[in-house]
């Protein structure tokens, strides 16, 4: 069975003309084939397997799939492309293969992938009862509903139940969104890689636990500049692989410990905002450091 995915549902006379004329073609050389668009996909992405489904089928059903046209889903195109060639499934093109999409969504992918832990993502192209459903089984309750290009906490909500979550969707239709697992904490770490390295490892809490969820600095959380010899080594391993893994040179990661004690990854920002009080925070200063060796071609 080969798969052709367009860029839209809804799709031009001349374009479906095309298709038709493709398909018919195939038909005669004995191709099975179906259509759908990108605006159809469904992800389920966690560190044991990734799934994707389009139009409510598994991909895996596919041998092959054709990406016809991705318009601005190339990072779904890229996602799709790395669950079909671990699958065994041939897709045209591979350029799709590589993404450099710095959101959330890719992130979480391709991070799961490598090992990296990460929070258990759903995302869908058009979410509404049916997928709020699915979502619901495979992250439970509450769930986190975060904008996939959110910034400094902002842009991301704690839905209690899949009512929340859908009108959060709904209200904000041009936004890329993802849900995720909820990994109740007290704090969590910000830690600053460099290159190869933890340079540095702050603390954050909210000061509010029972009302806020999220250890934004800018939404009121405080910071403690840790002694990085007293930080688990676990904590700085986790951070560096997974800023190295994102090809991120100078990346503030986002830690998070659950009561078992183990690691997830909220996040791995490019230029992460620093705390411009000497007394306190030495990031300016490491970061000198590092520009420093990395000029003089140390690094």
């Amino acid at each position: 069975m080969l798969l052709i995915l367009k860029s839209k549902q809804e799709s031009s006379p001349e374009t479906q003309k095309g298709i038709d004329m493709l398909i018919r073609k195939l038909t005669e050389k004995g191709i099975e084939t179906e259509i759908s668009s990108m605006e159809k996909i469904e992800l389920f992405i966690s560190n044991e397997a990734s799934e994707a489904f389009i139009d409510k089928k598994p991909l895996s059903r596919y041998k092959a799939v054709f990406f016809r046209r991705v318009g601005k889903k190339r990072s779904l195109a890229s996602i799709l492309s790395n669950i079909a060639k671990k699958n065994g499934i041939l897709f045209i093109d591979k350029l799709y293969e590589n993404s450099n999409d710095p959101g959330k969504l890719s992130q979480m992918f391709f991070l799961s992938s490598a090992g990296i832990p990460v929070p258990k993502t759903y995302f869908s192209s058009q979410y509404d009862s049916f997928s709020m459903n699915r979502a619901e089984k495979f992250l439970g309750l509450p769930m986190v509903v975060k904008f996939s290009q959110s910034r400094k906490g902002l842009g991301v909500f704690l839905a209690k139940n899949k009512e929340e979550a859908l009108e959060i969707t709904r209200k904000n239709p041009e936004e890329e969104i993802i849900l995720q697992e909820f990994i109740p904490n007290d704090f969590d770490y910000r830690v600053l890689v460099l290159g190869d390295e933890a340079a540095c490892v702050i603390k954050r809490e909210r000061p509010d636990k029972k009302e806020e969820f999220r250890n934004n600095v800018h939404l009121g959380a405080s910071e403690e500049f840790m002694d990085l010899s007293k930080v688990p080594p676990f904590i700085k391993s986790v951070a560096v692989a997974a800023a190295k893994l994102t090809n991120i040179q100078v990346a503030g990661v986002d830690v998070v410990v659950d009561k078992n004690n183990d690691p997830f990854i909220f996040e791995v920002n490019r230029s992460p905002a620093f705390t411009y009080d000497e007394k306190v925070s030495d990031e300016t200063s490491v970061l000198a450091d590092y520009l420093c060796e990395y000029h003089q071609g140390k690094k």
